[in-house]
C-alpha cells in the first residue's frame, strides 16, 4: 500500500453503524481508506497482532468491555497506533479524560459525518507518525502493570506487604507508583502509611467522568512521593460497584508504571478484579490454619479464570512455630513458593508504633526489595558475605510421613 491509503480498524458492535462507517470512508476524501471491522475487544485484541493497522476507531461500549477498560485495553495491546474514540456520550469530562490518557480525538456519533471522521484519521496519523516498519510489536512504551494482593486469610501480613511493596517498587524502579486500598472496610494503608485524606476509592468511582480533573484531590502524597488512595475503611460499608472501580484502575494505568492493589481477601470485589490484575501475590504463613485458608483461596481463584501463572505465593514467616520446609510446602499447594518473607516481629512492630515503613536496609526491609528485584526483572544487589544468612529464618522441617499425614489427614 502506498502513502495514501491509510489502514482503518473499527471497533464497533452496531452492524448498521459500521456500514455507515464504510459508506463515509469510501468517499474521496483526499485518502484511500481500507477498513477491517471487529464487533468486540477480543475480537479487536485477536485482530491486531496481523499487523496492516494505521489507526483505529474505538466503540467504548462492547459487550465484553466498557468505558475506560475498553479504551486500556486497546491502548496497552497497540501503543504505537493512534485511536480516535466514536461514542453516544457527549460528556466532556469523559472526553478530556480520554485524550488525556491518550486518546487522539473523541467524536460523538450523533455529530460525526464523513468528512469529519477522514480528516480525523489523518490528523490523528500525522500526529501519531511512526519511522516506517515500526508495528504494534515494537511499543513506544511500556504498558502498566497491576500488581495484587491477598491474604490467604485474615492476619496474613497483606497489608503491611502492600505498603512495603509499593514503597520499594517506586524506590529502586525510580518509576511512580500508586497504592491503593481496595480492603474496604479495613483501612490498614492510611495507618500504616501515617496518611490522611478525606476522598478516597469510593469518590474516585463515583467521580468517574470528572477523574481528571479530581484526582489531585482523591489521591495523598505519602513518604518519597508514594502516591496513595484511600479505602474508606468503614466496618459494614457497603460493597463498591466492581465495574467502576475497574474504570477508575484502567483510567489511573495511563499514568502509573506500577500500581500495587490491596485486596484484602479473596471476596466479591476482588473476584471480580481479577481480569486486569497483572500479577497476584497471595500471602500465606506457614501454620495449619493460613495454609488451609491457601488451599480455599488457590481453589476459588481457579473458578474465576485467573491464570495460575501469574499467581506468586508468598510465604511470611509471621511466626517461628510450626513452620514447614518449601519442599514440603510446595507439595501441600501444588504451587511452586515463589518468595518468603522473614519473622523479623522487632522491625514490624517497631514501624507499626512510629508509623513508618522498617528499615529498607534491615532484615524485612532487605527482602522486600529482594522481592521487588524479582518482580521487576532489576538485577539483585551484590551480595555482603555472610548477609544472607540474616534474611532466612531457619526453617523447621517435619519428617516425610508428617508431611504426608499433613497433606491426607487434615484434608488441606
Amino acid at each position: 500500500m502506498n502513502k495514501d491509503t491509510l489502514r482503518v480498524l473499527l471497533v464497533e458492535d452496531s452492524p448498521e453503524y459500521a456500514e455507515l462507517v464504510e459508506r463515509w470512508l469510501s468517499m474521496n476524501h483526499g485518502s484511500k481508506f481500507v477498513l477491517s471491522w471487529t464487533d468486540s475487544l477480543a475480537a479487536a485484541l485477536n485482530r491486531l497482532p496481523q499487523g496492516d493497522v494505521d489507526v483505529i476507531l474505538l466503540d467504548l461500549g462492547l459487550p465484553d468491555s466498557e468505558g475506560f477498560e475498553t479504551f486500556h485495553s486497546i491502548k496497552s495491546h497497540a501503543p504505537v497506533l493512534p485511536i480516535i474514540i466514536l461514542t453516544d456520550s457527549d460528556d466532556e469530562g469523559l472526553a478530556l479524560g480520554m485524550v488525556k490518557a491518550g486518546a487522539q480525538d473523541y467524536i460523538v456519533k450523533s455529530a460525526c459525518n464523513g468528512e469529519l471522521l477522514s480528516k480525523a484519521i489523518q490528523c490523528a496519523v500525522l500526529r501519531y507518525a511512526r519511522p516506517p516498519g515500526k508495528g504494534i510489536e515494537s511499543p513506544a512504551l511500556d504498558s502498566s502493570k497491576v500488581i495484587g494482593v491477598i491474604g490467604a486469610k485474615g492476619g496474613m501480613g497483606a497489608t503491611t506487604l502492600a505498603c512495603n511493596l509499593a514503597a520499594a517498587l517506586h524506590r529502586l524502579t525510580g518509576q511512580q507508583t500508586l497504592l491503593m486500598d481496595l480492603d474496604i472496610n479495613a483501612g490498614m494503608i492510611g495507618f500504616l502509611m501515617n496518611t490522611k485524606s478525606d476522598y478516597g476509592i469510593m469518590d474516585a468511582a463515583d467521580n468517574l467522568q470528572h477523574l481528571d480533573l479530581s484526582w489531585e484531590s482523591i489521591m495523598v502524597h505519602g513518604a518519597d512521593d508514594l502516591h496513595i488512595v484511600h479505602s474508606p475503611g468503614l466496618l459494614g460499608a457497603g460493597a463498591p460497584n466492581s465495574k467502576k472501580i475497574r474504570d477508575v484502575i484502567s483510567f489511573v494505568r495511563a499514568f502509573y508504571p506500577w500500581i500495587v492493589v490491596d485486596l484484602g481477601q479473596l471476596t466479591e470485589l476482588s473476584r471480580a478484579l481479577m481480569p486486569i490484575i497483572n500479577e497476584l501475590l497471595l500471602i500465606t504463613t506457614a501454620v495449619i490454619p493460613a495454609l488451609y485458608g491457601t488451599k480455599r483461596t488457590l481453589t476459588g481463584l481457579r473458578t474465576t479464570g485467573f491464570d495460575p501463572a501469574q499467581i506468586r505465593l508468598i510465604v511470611n514467616q509471621l511466626s517461628s512455630e510450626q513452620q514447614f520446609s518449601t519442599n514440603t510446602l510446595d507439595r501441600i499447594f501444588e504451587t511452586p513458593i515463589y518468595a518468603t518473607l522473614p519473622h523479623a516481629p522487632e522491625e514490624l512492630h517497631l514501624s507499626c508504633t512510629k508509623r513508618t515503613l522498617p528499615p529498607a536496609t534491615g532484615v524485612f526491609g532487605s527482602k522486600i526489595a529482594s522481592l521487588v528485584r524479582k518482580i521487576a526483572g532489576l538485577p539483585e544487589e551484590p551480595s555482603r558475605r555472610g548477609f544472607a544468612r540474616f534474611l532466612r529464618p531457619r526453617e523447621k522441617t517435619i519428617p516425610e510421613a508428617g508431611a504426608a499425614q499433613l497433606t491426607s489427614g487434615v484434608s488441606l
